[in-house]
């Protein structure tokens, strides 16, 4: 493995953790009603983060894998 996609998967991983950590803010945000608080998008940067680098390691199989099938 390339040391970018050991980056790339790390930064996945405390994407996902700071993610589950702000869902906790923004419930109770979203809980005590009225006007919407800041915290309720406290989750999204993180989303896309997870977004992201999740499309990366899902499709990088199907990369590799037409890589090989071409150079052979």
């Amino acid at each position: 493995m390339s040391k970018a996609h050991l980056v790339i998967v790390r930064i996945h991983r405390v994407a996902a953790i700071l993610f589950l950590l702000a869902i906790a803010p923004a419930w109770w945000a979203s809980a005590r009603g009225g006007e919407p608080a800041a915290f309720v998008y406290l989750p999204l940067p993180f989303l896309f983060v997870l977004v992201a680098t999740g499309i990366y390691q899902l499709v990088l199989p199907w990369v590799r894998r037409a890589r090989t099938r071409r150079s052979s």
